[in-house]
């Protein structure tokens, strides 16, 4: 038997994106709101896990946006929960340590004598080469952008882990959408000045964060939305969108009790992934859609965390790991973050992270399997000693970042005009808008898509542009 509710609107998914939404709608006198999500807490990919009474975020995040209204809106929720961290991230290439963001004359002094003039002369050559070439890769725009030398040092590596593909079939608008405006030549220039005391604090030095981790921001969102009337449902599948036509009548979800739910809404906001959005539907549409569906996939990502003894194990909120000697892509210290994400003294979170397809061995893996691996992998880095390891658990997380490999544009244009077409339905975030957003964006793609709703001044709002003009985020001042 099914069981029917009604509402004004419907959320799928309590992350970054579905919070803001219903934020915005509840705060405009919308009550009858529900919000859906598959994991037993809320913040989506920026949620906050605990272990024994550690905190682990799912993958590290740092709050910063150029957006002034997102940085309001962040400091309203938490309040004097939301705290300054300074900033310490790095690179770990050839058993060295280099600043990151790239600072001149820190990487040319640790690359050597050889690396660093072949660096420079790459740089310059690509200068006089770039012009009227447009870039179609990854690999196109980084070297034309910093030169080959560069390129392989500080992007290739990371990137093709991140992303499964090498970096000439990745497309350029990658690079565009997440480093643009990012000058090597400021960086060179920046490198070599004195600093004063009345320097005002970048996000490469600085950036804001909650007490007790990135999840607790959305935790207090929810608990706004819920003191205003709305319902959050959570460890619930979505089973099926029921339709007709380009209208969606409801959603048919399995909560965390196994009963079958029937959401008949207004209106739906997803931010579950484009793909499973098209999957679901009920009935299907057609094979020309399917086909663009099954063009597109997301990358996979694990998380192995540990509780370790002892503590100063690495200075660092995070380590990009330049090694192909290695599986890990990064590492994070969550110590270094705020001293509230660990229970106990003397002892570290630290998290390893794996970027993988589900076809990937690596995904296959038991969790026992996988722990053994990172901790091998710790000790070959000569970070932490196995012997200090003394609990670890595993986060595996799907659909975690849209591919942007070479042609995935055209089979994404044909969701996108599709979906464009639908009469209830808005698109919110990372997973719904098939778009490697930051948690500012995304936040941001669920409040205008509110106002869209609500008809607000300066509506409509063209959801599917967000962060597509966002230049280099390292540059911007803290407020």
């Amino acid at each position: 038997m099914i069981i029917e509710k009604e509402y004004e609107c419907c959320i799928l998914g309590a992350g970054p994106a579905g919070l803001g939404a219903a934020l915005e709608l509840a705060e405009n006198g919308v009550k009858d709101i529900v919000i859906i999500d598959k994991n037993k807490i809320v913040g989506g990919l920026s949620r906050t896990e605990v272990y024994d009474g550690y905190r682990f975020d799912v993958g590290p995040h740092r709050f910063f946006s150029k957006n002034s209204e997102i940085n309001d809106l962040w400091r309203k929720t938490l309040g004097n929960d939301f705290i300054p961290v300074e900033r310490l991230t790095r690179i770990y290439y050839k058993n060295k340590y280099f600043n990151y963001p790239i600072k001149a004359v820190d990487a040319l002094m640790k690359m050597g004598i050889i690396e660093s003039t072949h660096a420079l002369l790459s740089f310059f050559s690509a200068q006089i080469t770039k012009k009227n070439i447009e870039a179609q890769t990854f690999e196109d725009w980084i070297i034309q952008k910093f030169g080959e030398k560069l390129y392989t040092t500080f992007f290739k590596t990371y990137t093709e882990k991140v992303w499964g593909i090498p970096c000439n079939q990745i497309g350029a608008e990658l690079a565009a959408q997440r480093i643009k405006g990012l000058d090597i030549l400021q960086v060179i220039k920046s490198s070599l000045q004195f600093k004063t005391s009345k320097n005002i604090k970048t996000l490469v030095e600085q950036f804001d964060y909650p007490r007790k981790g990135a999840g607790q921001m959305y935790e207090a969102m929810a608990d706004r939305v819920v003191e205003k009337g709305a319902d959050i449902l959570l460890d619930s599948k979505v089973k099926s969108f029921n339709r007709t036509g380009n209208t969606i009548n409801s959603v048919i979800i399995e909560d965390d009790n196994g009963n079958e739910i029937a959401i008949k809404a207004k209106s739906y906001f997803n931010s579950i992934p484009l793909t499973h959005f098209y999957q679901l539907l009920n009935p299907a549409e057609s094979s020309s859609i399917k086909n663009a569906v099954d063009a597109l996939y997301y990358r996979e990502h694990i998380t192995v965390n540990f509780i370790i003894d002892g503590v100063d194990i690495f200075p660092d909120q995070w380590i990009y790991v330049h090694d192909s000697n290695v599986k890990m892509a990064r590492l994070a210290n969550y110590n270094n973050f705020s001293k509230e994400m660990v229970n106990g003294k003397n002892k570290t979170a630290v998290s390893v992270e794996y970027f993988v397809f589900k076809t990937d061995d690596l995904w296959s893996l038991s969790d026992n399997e996988l722990k053994e691996l990172a901790m091998d992998e710790l000790s070959y880095v000569n970070l932490v000693d196995k012997e200090k390891v003394e609990q670890g658990w595993i986060i595996r997380e799907t659909e975690s970042y849209p591919t942007y490999y070479l042609g995935y544009q055209e089979h994404y244009d044909i969701l996108k005009n599709k979906l464009q077409q639908y009469i209830n339905v808005h698109p919110i975030g990372r997973g719904g808008l098939y778009k490697y957003n930051n948690q500012d964006h995304s936040t941001l793609s669920g409040i205008l898509a509110a106002r869209n709703y609500l008809q607000t001044d300066g509506s409509p709002y063209n959801i599917w542009n967000i962060n597509i003009d966002a230049e280099y985020h390292e540059d911007a001042v803290r407020e």
